[in-house]
């Protein structure tokens, strides 16, 4: 485990160092900015979205990107549902999740609960496919197979914002923010707290129940400082989050009266993060970031409320610790190299008998070349990863120490090409990723084994971009066909005892898509329109047993066919959003049987916005109104998990 101390020193030289260049002889904004002006890039955002930009913003991650082309979220209900991302059919443990370029990661099972990350200051969500092909990278965003960033920016004046939220469910969710420039500094200050019953209901066998022990209570305390340097930047963010939930557990058959679930989560999660980005010489750039978290999580299942349930009252503390440096230097003046190195160290431990306390130390290299010439530019990298375990085992003699090394190589090779004036562009990108075990797969005591090897996928993709207008008319297009395969899949296969399990690499995903995106805007006085359609198909079918029942079976909660509508129209200080979207027939399990088949689906939404400005106090307010689901279709994202029917919020914020 990192020694406090340790943690304690690289904070405070990170201190020492930023506000030592804030020391320095004054310089201009531009300077700071330039750090970006020299990249080429190879690859664009396959979605974007600009939170703040929404008729009715979405609250969390999750709500944000759950409309882009080629993304599954998996929902388990509710507020306080855990919600996951797939992206092209890799898996959520292929899919990398960043706060301006620091991953938020998770060895104990590798899953990022989109739920709890709001993005009330977020300014930029965006989705890769190939890697993105940005300057001063670290080498994790090199290694993932996609990747969600969400990007913030410093603010420019000192301002601020109270939202209150509220609605189904007993829904209530209050936001501050304050914003503060003083010249090269600033800082933001956040505060957020949710809280749901989750209680909604849902048809079940001819009936109608209730969805019980959905609750949540929750709390999110985040602050920032953003310095200008002398041809550079610094940052720091502190980030805390505490919450105690119900999971209501699937819905199946049960005796007349009989607890669905009564198990329950409390989390105390808190990281503190820094980046220092400089600017030494006109062909050098440095980008040093860190990051410390810690996560606490008690998980109870309460058997005196449901006599069935196996007694359980688990503590789980994770510690991890991470530095990275990322240089750049121009070799010419449209070609860089790169070379990005990452260290990381996680520690788990639980008062669970006889579990076994893993640590891991992971380093992660990444050597890339960016560049271009005329209207071709190209990003080619090569990424190292190697991780080793050291943990703790049962014997007849005691407690051993045994010790255990993967490693992967990841290369990566992205391609652009814009002729003409740029109304058309095409795309390329070729790259492998891997995602090591974690420690659920390796080290729990009943499911463990400890010589699991890395998932593999490999991915193709190439896209066709064209846009165009003429006066008030605009319009995109975008087609983006892609292949991937994903090999050594680690499974879990049930042994004597159901509650016993092997974890095992057998299995083959071939997965063959096409993303396709149609967007049309007008534009005329105070009048502003858009039209967007997204199309989704995804043949992803499992290969990894010839001739059994599985072979040429689409793999779990993959659809063939999905999509969506978004509407949006404003008209000075009012505005109107639509979205429907739409779900193919998808399964549970390999096996597509009509015991594991889940229906398709269509929900629409629809919200209302107007702004009202407030004379003389340079204030305004913002009045939201969401109605979801509006036509109260009954459907699931997960079997056995119910999704709520129509449901409306309303937001209030007040901006000064």
């Amino acid at each position: 485990m990192l020694k406090s101390s340790a943690i304690g020193a690289l904070i405070c030289l990170l201190l020492t160092t930023g506000f030592n260049a804030l020391a320095q002889q004054a310089d201009t904004l531009e300077a700071a900015r330039s750090l970006s002006v020299r990249s080429i890039p190879a690859s664009r955002a396959t979605e974007e979205a600009r939170p703040g930009e929404a008729v009715s913003p979405p609250s969390t991650a999750a709500d944000a990107i759950r409309r882009f082309t080629g993304v599954q979220v998996k929902d388990y209900g509710g507020a306080g549902g855990l919600k996951t991302v797939n992206v092209r059919s890799l898996g959520s443990e292929h899919t990398g999740v960043f706060i301006d370029g620091v991953q938020i990661d998770n060895a104990q099972n590798m899953q990022v609960d989109l739920g709890r990350l709001s993005i009330g200051e977020t300014a930029l969500v965006s989705l890769y496919n190939a890697t993105k092909s940005q300057r001063l990278q670290t080498a994790k965003e090199y290694a993932c197979g996609a990747s969600v960033h969400l990007e913030s920016e410093a603010p420019e004046r000192t301002a601020g914002s109270v939202r209150f939220r509220g609605g189904s469910f007993c829904t209530l969710n209050p936001s501050v923010q304050a914003d503060l420039a003083l010249g090269r500094v600033s800082v933001r200050g956040a505060a957020e707290y949710l809280y749901s019953d989750g209680r909604y209901k849902f048809p079940f066998f001819g009936t109608t129940l209730v969805r019980e022990n959905g609750d949540i209570r929750s709390m999110r305390l985040e602050s920032q400082i953003f310095v200008r340097l002398d041809s550079g930047e610094w940052r720091l963010r502190l980030y805390g989050y505490n919450s105690e939930r119900g999971f209501p557990g699937p819905v199946i058959r049960r005796a007349a009266g009989f607890p669905l679930s009564a198990e329950r989560q409390a989390d105390c999660d808190a990281f503190v993060q820094g980046s220092w980005i400089q600017n030494w010489a006109p062909r050098y750039s440095t980008a040093l970031r860190f990051k410390y978290a810690f996560d606490y999580t008690h998980y109870d299942t309460h058997p005196e409320k449901n006599p069935m349930a196996l007694p359980y009252n688990l503590h789980y503390r994770q510690n991890s610790g991470y530095v990275s440096l990322a240089q750049s230097l121009s070799i010419a003046e449209k070609w860089s190299a790169e070379l990005s190195t990452d260290l990381q160290y996680n520690a788990l431990d639980s008062d669970v008998g006889q579990f076994v306390t893993p640590r891991r130390a992971t380093v992660i290299a990444a050597l890339a070349l960016r560049g271009g010439w005329r209207r071709l530019s190209l990003s080619s990298s090569l990424a190292w990863e190697c991780a080793i375990d050291d943990f703790k085992t049962p014997d007849a003699g005691g407690w051993s120490v045994e010790k255990g090394r993967r490693s992967a190589w990841m290369p990566s090779l992205s391609l652009l090409y814009i002729p003409g004036s740029g109304a058309f562009e095409l795309d390329a990108f070729i790259k492998r990723s891997y995602r090591l075990p974690s420690f659920n797969d390796l080290y729990y005591t009943l499911t463990g084994n400890s010589r699991l090897s890395p998932e593999s996928a490999f991915q193709a993709g190439a896209g066709a971009r064209l846009r165009g207008g003429a006066g008030c008319w605009g319009w995109e297009l975008r087609l983006a066909p892609y292949y991937n395969i994903v090999s050594n899949k680690i499974v879990a296969i049930p042994t004597s005892s159901q509650f016993r399990w092997t974890m095992l690499n057998i299995g083959r995903a071939d997965i063959a898509g096409l993303d396709a995106k149609a967007t049309g805007t007008v534009r005329k006085g105070a009048f502003e329109a858009e039209a967007t359609l997204r199309y989704s198909l995804q043949s992803a079918l499992d290969h990894s047993t010839p001739g059994s029942l599985t072979w040429g079976c689409q793999i779990p909660y993959i659809p063939l066919h999905s999509g969506s509508i978004d509407l949006v129209a404003k008209l000075k200080d009012w505005a109107f959003a639509w979205n429907t979207v739409v779900c193919g027939e998808k399964w549970s399990r390999s096996a597509n049987t009509d015991d594991y088949r889940i229906a398709p689906w269509s929900v629409s939404d629809a919200s209302f916005s107007r702004s009202l400005r407030l004379k003389g106090k340079g204030g305004s307010f913002k009045i939201s109104l969401s109605l979801n689901n509006l036509f109260n279709f009954r459907y699931e994202l997960v079997q056995g998990y119910p999704m709520p029917g129509f449901n409306a919020m309303t937001s209030v914020e007040y901006r000064w």
